[in-house]
């Protein structure tokens, strides 16, 4: 009941402002790009995707935008996460498509450390304020590629209108609304090779796409409808260490393989192909008050599916039979020790070979109301919620061909839902002076989980049986911001800003029914409360083509429910909360220099940010037993350079150019360990961090309807383990170098001058590329798509 009075305030909140009509309309030349761009046989010019008739309020910040035609012209886009591919200094830990785990890195901040990032749509968030490492993905789903305009990449926290949760920076997602009636139906074909663990097979998946809207009068409706369906390759390869210890039972089979430090072990198998289903129905409805203020509402709803149910073993008993693992005369899993023809000894539990079921209904609605609301003034205000009702994974403690099976089982719940409400006020004639910019305004956030999980005597029925954990807890935040930007000579401005958040910690609690300690069963913690002020600074100089802007900030980014309060024991996973956790503190420095070149730029982002109290998930020792754990890492530093260069109709030929290199090292450089055994991290690098990016794409427009692009990205190794002791390349657990080479080519049909029918066809990884970032991603895959849009 709380959480719908909630919404019902937060909403009425966002209603209750008053719109007056506008008169004028005004250009900041400095919220502009300087750059045109080629389509067909038309040029147009666009800006930075800033909101509509919203001044820009993060000038300070370094900004990349993608057009849409870009992303049409030069990726295979199957989920909307594909859009930002080439992005610099962006990672994104997409597994497989449609894989619910694709976790966001920006910068110095890397794809576990998901609260360092923030996503829009439309001013609504999709990212993940309650959870973290490969659990916390922005909603990417919610959200078809076939409806994005314009993607906008922010780096870092130097706007005071978003919070710490930016430290890594932030992701604006922007759609339009129909002008007139409009159609479209996109479908799109997916084929993956997997030859992996003793895999040869062709993966299959498809998407499709359809939508329709029309604008009567000020009114303007659009609905959609996508299906995402796909077979992923195997999310993890089944390896164990070899020792020379006496005993256990013998076995042929398995593949040479090594731990990721190196070490002598085995593979003898995979969990099974990961499948993902995903239906999203989605509408927007807009009203035009005047020729430069709308309002939106948008609602939308999806309904995921994923499931593991053909585990792969390598491993055969002495009569031939399939191996699965050890277990116990009551179906539960225990570890068994094998040993190799050669003497070799290695322990299989029998969880490993586990099937899996899960699912996620969610809702997701807001309304927004953008524009001018005087001849000076203009407003951009969100409420939005969002609620996955339902979340369930169900999993078999054995595998079903195991002879031991008893089908025992897991059921894991989880209880998700959170609140905004996003209010900003700006002018760029602030006090009658149009030397002087002001935007302000306050934000509320209440973001709520809790975690369930439950023993299962028969996982194929979905019966529930004891609980054995129940954990979670909210957080809440109200904040007020403000800038000032003052343009004090022809070409130069300098802005200051500053944000207060008051963060709250509410209803902790972690309930362990298994526990042997009676006084550790059940564990309520107290609410909690902090402040904190953020300042924000820039000084900007524009001489003509060039610009020259240092950006300073301060950030405090809280921590989030699962950070403190999540606690769980699942079949082969511990995780301890850390209720006591506080705020990291970070300092935020970059220097731009920019040059504009005919249709593009060059651009250099110089950048050093140094992180108090950095929380990361680590490994630690507690009573004998290795668990994970989120702990604060005294202090961090990172130093890089982004490099950037974009041009359009190169030399007047028909060819588009992009090439992006990210520099950077971060560093461990003060660490005071917690817990027994615990490493002491000084002087080492921060996990999961390349030290070089390279992105780059080259598209040719053969003709005006025919175009193809090659496209490349190339990653350096890094470290998955804050110990920097997984040097190994090309297994699971480890993080390799990896360079992939995409191509695609589209054709526009001349059907009608009404229809714009296009076929397509790609490839990515070309050259089949065996790269693991903890997890394998996809081998050589093959696309082929056809729209119809009217």
């Amino acid at each position: 009941m709380n959480k719908y009075l909630l919404l019902l305030g937060i909403t009425y909140l966002g209603c209750g402002v008053a719109a007056e009509p506008s008169k004028t309309k005004t250009t900041d030349k400095q919220a502009q790009t300087k750059s045109d761009k080629y389509q067909g046989a038309d040029m147009v010019t666009f800006g930075t995707s800033t909101d509509r008739t919203f001044p820009d309020t993060a000038k300070a910040t370094p900004t990349y935008t993608i057009d849409k035609t870009d992303v049409e012209t030069k990726v295979n886009a199957t989920t909307v996460e594909d859009t930002i591919r080439y992005a610099p200094g962006v990672l994104i830990r997409k597994r497989f498509m449609g894989d619910p785990n694709g976790n966001l890195g920006i910068r110095s901040s890397n794809t576990f450390q998901t609260a360092h990032s923030m996503v829009y749509a439309d001013g609504m968030p999709l990212h993940n304020p309650l959870r973290t490492t490969f659990n916390g993905a922005p909603r990417w789903s919610m959200v078809s590629p076939s409806e994005v305009e314009s993607t906008e990449v922010l780096y870092g926290p130097f706007s005071s209108q978003y919070s710490g949760n930016s430290m890594g920076g932030v992701i604006n997602l922007n759609t339009k609304m129909p002008e007139k009636f409009e159609a479209q139906m996109d479908a799109t074909g997916m084929f993956q090779d997997v030859h992996r663990s003793g895999r040869n097979e062709t993966l299959t998946g498809y998407k499709t796409f359809i939508s329709a809207g029309d604008r009567i009068d000020r009114f303007s409706v659009w609905a959609s409808y996508n299906r995402f369906e796909n077979e992923g390759q195997p999310q993890t390869i089944n390896a164990a260490a070899l020792t020379r210890a006496a005993g256990g039972t013998p076995i042929t089979g398995g593949e040479g393989y090594q731990t990721t430090t190196e070490a002598p072990s085995i593979a003898y198998g995979d969990i099974g192909v990961a499948q993902q289903t995903t239906d999203l129905f989605k509408a927007k409805f807009a009203y035009d008050f005047t020729e430069e203020l709308q309002g939106r509402f948008t609602i939308a709803y999806e309904d995921r599916v994923g499931k593991v149910d053909d585990p792969n073993t390598l491993l055969r008993d002495a009569a031939g039979n399939r191996v699965w693992g050890g277990a116990t005369a009551a179906g539960l899993s225990a570890n068994q020790n094998y040993r190799t023809a050669d003497g070799q000894r290695f322990a299989v539990p029998g969880s490993v070979f586990s099937v899996s079921d899960s699912e996620r209904q969610a809702l997701n609605y807001g309304l927004g109301l953008k524009g001018k609301i005087s001849d000076n003034w203009s407003i951009d205000t969100t409420a939005s919620y969002y609620d996955a009702f339902k979340d369930r994974t169900i999993s078999s403690t054995l595998n079903p061909n195991h002879p031991l099976n008893r089908n025992r089982g897991q059921i894991s719940d989880e209880k998700p839902w959170w609140a905004t409400y996003d209010l900003k006020l700006a002018t760029d004639n602030f006090m009658g002076r149009k030397d002087l910019s002001f935007m302000g305004g306050y934000q509320f956030n209440h973001a709520s989980l809790n975690l369930d999980v439950y023993d299962s005597n028969d996982y194929r029925a979905g019966s529930v049986g004891a609980k054995t954990n129940d954990s979670g807890g909210a957080t809440q935040t109200n904040s007020a911001f403000s800038q000032l930007e003052w343009r004090f000579l022809p070409d130069w401005s300098v802005m200051a800003g500053g944000r207060f958040d008051h963060w709250q910690a509410l209803d902790g609690h972690v309930y362990n029914f298994t526990n042997a300690n009676p006084s550790l069963r059940v564990q309520n913690y107290a609410d909690r409360d902090a402040s904190r002020f953020s300042p924000k600074a820039s000084l900007e100089y524009s001489p003509d083509k060039w610009t020259f802007r240092y950006s300073f900030s301060k950030a405090y980014r809280f921590p989030i429910a699962e950070e403190m309060f999540a606690s769980l024991s699942r079949l082969n996973s511990t995780t301890f909360a850390a209720p006591g956790l506080g705020p990291e503190a970070g300092y935020f420095h970059n220097f731009m220099t920019q040059y504009d070149i005919p249709r593009g730029y060059v651009r250099a982002n110089f950048f050093f940010d140094q992180i108090n109290n950095e929380i990361n998930s680590t490994q630690v020792t507690v009573n004998g037993q290795t668990t994970t754990t989120f702990q604060p890492i005294d202090q961090t530093e990172a130093v890089g350079v982004d490099l950037t260069y974009q041009q359009y109709e190169v030399f007047d030929l028909p060819i588009d150019l992009m090439a992006n290199t990210t520099i950077m090292d971060k560093q461990i450089t003060k660490h005071n360990p917690i817990g027994v055994n615990s490493v002491n991290y000084t002087g080492k690098e921060w996990d999961r961090i390349p030290q070089l990016q390279i992105n780059g794409s080259a598209t040719y427009h053969i003709t005006q309807p025919w175009d193809a692009s090659v496209g490349v990205r190339y990653r350096s190794d890094s470290f998955q383990t804050l110990a920097n002791t997984d040097t190994a390349a090309n297994v699971m657990g480890g993080t390799d170098e990896s360079t992939f080479v995409d191509l695609k080519t589209t054709y526009r049909l001349p059907i009608n001058p009404k229809l714009k029918s296009t076929i397509s066809a790609g490839i990515d990884n070309v050259f089949d590329a065996n790269a693991f970032e903890n997890h394998p991603y996809p081998q050589r895959t093959y696309f082929i798509s056809a729209s119809l849009k009217y």
